[in-house]
């Protein structure tokens, strides 16, 4: 790292930090977006502003901009022509030839990330703009900097890639679920039922004449252990239409022996019923097994698999139907509640066993897509990560041709 320098930050990069709009020109309805820290994430400013304002604080198009509280996330501004709101800060190298404002983009990431581990994690996390200032960095010289940029540059753009695919993929899911279990495949006539219209073939069950809502079993806090024999499934273990074991309490063999009538299987599909999961649903995978049902945890419990397959109901509960009638019928606010009752209310417009297959099969085939997608978008991540560390910090070298070495 013999051609590594220090460079101090200040008096290298300008720092604009925001300005502290009148919340009274504030609005919902004309104006000019005004980014806040929340919309680091989205792109989308929701607020507007109706006021005079210097022109110093618009930010376009790809500025580089700072979260300065809670996480400090940094980013590259994708959203509309906006303005700059308090607590957010806009960086741009004063010295190109110095200091490269991709590279300085994903540098600052790491320096920001250590910033933030520092601070207890009970207090508020506030960055200030002398935090970033004060920063000494090794830095490359100005050719491997932008190589070092344009690479970690493309793998942003599979990322981005990656992302608009699962988004579209989402998309064309949602309305293939709409259609499918409320139009069915290849039908033309069709009647009206209190459900809406649906394919003349169908039946209008309840959900309780198909199948019975189990509960799970109310384990003492003192059942569980750190690190046991038997995973517990809670509400929080329950998100998007799938499961994460990840953060799972146990039980000992010895506690689960006795709970074999709680114990699930594969493909068993439950439902969170309390807290801010409600209405979300995951169905147990084979590398999930075995594992206990807890409290506040339903377990759809079908009748006769030959009337609904498990399948169709697994999509059922995902749709708009189903999750409208269960939050319309929801307890509480913020913390909502649902009965077993209350699900087996829930009116389903039934297929033969046959399309209910069919249907299955059309959406679990975009399931894979989904899935094969959010792979590689792990993979990306992963990749991303792995040459942020090596490259940022000098650990492997990129070569920079002589061609590179020209300023642009």
């Amino acid at each position: 790292m013999s051609e590594w320098k220090k460079i101090n930050m200040k008096g290298n990069i300008d720092i604009l930090t925001g300005y502290a709009f009148s919340s009274s020109n504030f609005n919902d309805e004309e104006g000019i977006p005004l980014i806040r820290i929340r919309d680091l994430e989205t792109h989308n400013p929701k607020t507007l502003y109706k006021g005079n304002y210097d022109d110093k604080y618009i930010i376009n198009k790809g500025d580089i901009l700072i979260g300065m509280d809670g996480e400090f996330n940094t980013v590259r501004w994708k959203g509309p022509k906006s303005l700059l709101n308090q607590r957010v800060a806009k960086i741009k190298s004063l010295n190109p030839h110095i200091i490269n404002n991709e590279f300085i983009f994903y540098r600052l990431q790491i320096e920001l990330k250590k910033i933030e581990s520092l601070t207890p994690a009970t207090t508020v996390k506030h960055l200030s703009k002398k935090d970033i200032e004060n920063l000494t960095l090794i830095l490359p010289p100005e050719q491997e900097q932008r190589k070092i940029a344009a690479i970690l540059s493309s793998v942003d753009e599979a990322i981005e890639k990656t992302k608009a695919i699962i988004e579209q993929t989402e998309k064309v899911k949602k309305g293939l679920m709409q259609q499918l279990l409320t139009k069915g495949i290849g039908h033309t006539k069709f009647k009206k039922t209190e459900i809406g219209e649906i394919p003349e073939e169908w039946e209008v069950k309840t959900l309780g004449e198909l199948l019975k809502l189990k509960g799970g079993f109310a384990f003492k806090s003192s059942d569980f252990v750190e690190k046991g024999d038997i995973p517990v499934l809670r509400i929080s273990n329950i998100k998007n239409n799938y499961i994460d074991l990840s953060d799972a309490v146990y039980v000992t063999n010895e506690v689960a022996n006795s709970l074999n009538e709680y114990l699930l299987r594969e493909n068993d599909i439950v439902i969170a019923m309390s807290g801010a999961t409600t209405g979300k649903i995951g169905r147990i995978e084979k590398k999930d097994i075995p594992v206990l049902l807890n409290q506040r945890v339903g377990l759809f419990k079908i009748y006769q698999e030959s009337t609904l397959s498990n399948d169709f109901l697994y999509y059922f509960a995902q749709s708009k139907h189903f999750q409208s009638s269960v939050g319309l019928n929801a307890i509480g606010g913020a913390q909502p509640n649902i009965s077993g009752k209350q699900i087996e209310s829930v009116k389903i417009g039934l297929p033969s066993f046959e399309e209910q297959q069919q249907i299955s099969l059309i959406l679990s085939n975009i399931d894979k897509k989904l899935a094969n997608e959010e792979q590689r978008l792990i993979q990306f991540q992963a990749i991303k990560k792995g040459l942020m560390q090596v490259l940022l910090t000098g650990k492997v070298r990129v070569k920079v041709d002589e061609d590179e070495g020209t300023s642009s």
